[in-house]
């Protein structure tokens, strides 16, 4: 068993490192209590907007009886060069605690640092190495521990087609979010998981960025409601649910149990074992069967208002078990979409235009849509105007 090494830093001390350049070294170890440090999920990497991504997550507990406060954490790669590093308010933004603020994190307690790293291109490391920088309480010393080695996933995500036909779609999604679907772990059959890691949801707006020309409380109003939803590959279906109730008034939605949050739902296992989901369907509307064999495009349902959400749209995100909440969100990207802009402001969402990209070409290739960007699915040329003649 690989046990993290403890070292405590003394000020000054520096040594060169193989790339020649300064780094601080202890001089010995010190035999005591630091963190437990792993990453429950292999990171694959994935393409945003032209850039390869690692999304993962550092998971810091303390088994220790003294609370202790990260400081500074860094990525290294086997050659010792820095992927990512998180001090100060970057540290911050990223280390939430499993019951509140994750910077001290008190005996018996977990934090959980929350990672998303452009990497260079043609430069996708094999492996990654954390190393924490922390204080513990009454020492004004600060220490290491050099975590174990991780593993990073060459295997390439999965290719999807659409879930939806045409736009524009508003892929709402940001990791920064703390209720968001990236940082939310469900805890069933004894392991925490984070189903959403991957999450979107789908909000269809107009050319104007508005969600609806009609009353912002009616259900039936809004942009994208009704609208067919597609199988986004050939597969199986293994769950689905087409009976809970939907609210005619958004501000009526009630409150729904863990296990209801889904609304009605579509689960669809691919070739390669992971499954699908479609969540907050139209009662009423799902169009298959459990043990159904559906082809890719095929129409599974429409979009509703079911479950628990602040508004019509599309829930979707593949996992690597048929379970709704007891599985692990996995990458995935679309096959082909267009790129027509990103809401720079989701405070404004709904009532502003979105902002046109002025440095991506629009027609996006197996790409994962970066966080709160606008797209359709299709190609350019397929979504330009249709001239009738006289």
């Amino acid at each position: 068993m690989i046990r993290p090494i403890h070292w405590p830093l003394l000020p000054g001390l520096a040594l060169l490192s193989a790339a020649g350049q300064a780094r601080e070294e202890p001089p010995a170890a010190v035999v005591r209590q630091s963190f437990d440090v792993t990453v429950p999920q292999a990171p694959t990497p994935v393409k945003i907007l032209g850039k390869a991504e690692l999304t993962y997550e550092i998971h810091l507990t303390n088994f220790s009886d003294s609370p202790l406060t990260v400081k500074r954490i860094r990525i290294l790669d086997r050659a010792n060069k820095t992927l990512a590093e998180f001090a100060g308010e970057t540290l911050d933004r990223r280390l939430a605690g499993v019951s509140g603020p994750g910077g001290s994190v008190a005996p018996g307690s977990r934090s959980v640092l929350f990672v998303e790293t452009d990497l260079q291109p043609g430069g996708v490391p094999r492996a990654f190495r954390p190393i924490i920088d922390y204080k513990v309480a009454g020492d004004d010393r600060i220490f290491r521990t050099e975590a174990p080695w991780q593993e990073i996933n060459a295997a390439s995500p999965v290719i999807l087609g659409p879930p939806l036909a045409g736009g524009p779609w508003a892929a709402v999604h940001d990791p920064s979010w703390q209720r968001g679907h990236r940082r939310v772990f469900y805890t069933i059959d004894g392991r925490a998981r984070l189903p959403g890691r991957y999450a979107i949801d789908f909000v269809k707006l107009d050319q104007q960025g508005r969600t609806t020309t009609g009353d912002a409380d009616r259900t039936g109003d809004a942009f994208g409601y009704g609208d067919d939803v597609l199988a986004v590959a050939d597969g199986e279906i293994v769950g689905m649910r087409d009976d809970v109730a939907e609210s005619a008034l958004i501000s009526r939605n009630p409150a729904h149990p863990l296990g209801e949050g889904a609304g009605n739902y579509v689960a669809l296992r691919l070739g390669n074992g992971q499954v699908a989901f479609y969540e907050h369907l139209r009662p009423g509307n799902v169009r298959v069967r459990l043990g159904e064999r559906v082809r890719q495009g095929q129409v599974i349902g429409r979009l509703g208002f079911t479950g628990d959400t602040t508004g019509p749209h599309l829930h979707f995100h593949l996992a690597d078990a048929n379970s709704l909440l007891g599985a692990e969100g996995v990458p995935f990207v679309f096959d082909r979409f267009v790129l027509l802009g990103r809401i720079d402001d989701m405070a404004q969402f709904g009532k502003v235009p979105w902002h046109a990209p002025k440095d991506l070409t629009p027609e996006r290739l197996r790409e994962w849509p970066g966080f709160n960007i606008v797209l359709a699915f299709g190609t350019v040329e397929s979504l330009k105007p249709r001239q009738t003649r006289r």
